[in-house]
């Protein structure tokens, strides 16, 4: 495995001194760099990944050794934005990324506690909220992830909710209703195929049941509920995805986690992927929700629940 320094030798070495920088959380430095070569902004990797500057913000389809959680990422982006980084700009990384879809779909961020405030930077700064091809993408990879920071501020931003899962992640039950009655006037979107939305409208009802519970949008489980959809059901989804159980359990939706075992919802269960419990899944909560995670397992682990009337 190489290493931090060994990796940034093969930059240009103002390249990799910003590199540097940028993956310390140093401004000053990153500052200092960017005022001396003008159009390092713009310049990109010589690795395989062809990354630019503001690519590397989402400590994501680089190098291993180069990501990690940076607390002020948000500061560091910011400071590449006002120096001219295209927002919009895409490279190799996973075939090919921008920075939006590549902070989306990062543990890092995410671990910082900083992801949500990177995607209303990125989106104020212009990135394309539905993704280049105008499909919901990153909302989609949002979801996929479970990084519910970037979930909301996509939503707050007027991400397209098109979709029975988009829908019930945004809490717009109006639009789930009239897609249960049928309504003539309801036009259905895909998903991207990173959230393949089943063509079976009871399947799909059942994926929307599970990003509701994931986004703790209790007054959309209950529609669902009340619709008739199965509490138990383990549709297809992502691998943050199971049962709507263990998919509100993991990220600590103490609200939704009451519902749905008022509703029949069996702590029993295991999933199909891990054969893990709800109360299992809540352990690998990770950053911000770790502590409603372990909240709902102190109320799972209860074998008595007369006092969550």
């Amino acid at each position: 495995m190489a290493s931090i320094d060994e990796i940034l030798a093969a930059e240009p070495p103002a390249f990799g001194r910003a590199v540097r920088a940028i993956i310390a959380g140093d401004p000053r430095t990153l500052r200092a760099e960017l005022a001396a070569v003008p159009d390092l902004v713009r310049a990109r990797s010589t690795s395989p990944h062809h990354a630019t500057l503001l690519h590397y913000v989402s400590a994501n389809g680089v190098e291993s050794e180069l990501q990690g959680p940076v607390a002020n990422a948000d500061e560091i982006a910011a400071l590449l934005i006002a120096a001219g980084a295209e927002v919009n700009a895409g490279c190799d990384a996973y075939g090919w990324s921008d920075t939006l879809g590549l902070v989306v779909t990062s543990d890092h961020p995410n671990e910082a506690g900083v992801a949500g405030r990177l995607v209303a930077l990125l989106c104020s700064a212009g990135a394309t909220i539905d993704g280049p091809q105008g499909d919901g993408s990153p909302l989609a990879a949002a979801l996929a992830f479970a990084t519910l920071d970037c979930v909301e501020v996509l939503i707050a931003r007027g991400a397209r909710t098109d979709n029975p899962a988009f829908a019930a992640a945004a809490g717009r039950t109006d639009w789930l209703r009239a897609w249960l009655d049928g309504h003539a006037t309801i036009a259905m979107q895909p998903a991207p195929n990173l959230l393949p939305l089943s063509s079976d409208r009871a399947v799909a009802a059942e994926q929307a049941l599970v990003f509701a519970s994931m986004c703790g949008q209790t007054e959309t489980v209950r529609l669902l509920l009340d619709a008739g959809v199965e509490v138990n059901a383990q549709p297809p989804g992502s691998h943050w995805t199971a049962t709507p159980l263990h998919t509100a359990a993991i990220q600590g939706q103490v609200v939704v986690v009451k519902l749905l075992v008022q509703r029949g919802a069996d702590p029993t269960l295991r999933d199909g992927r891990h054969r893990s419990t709800a109360v299992e899944w809540a352990g690998h909560a990770r950053g911000p929700r770790r502590a409603l995670a372990r909240a709902v397992s102190i109320l799972l682990d209860e074998r008595e629940h007369r006092n969550w009337e």
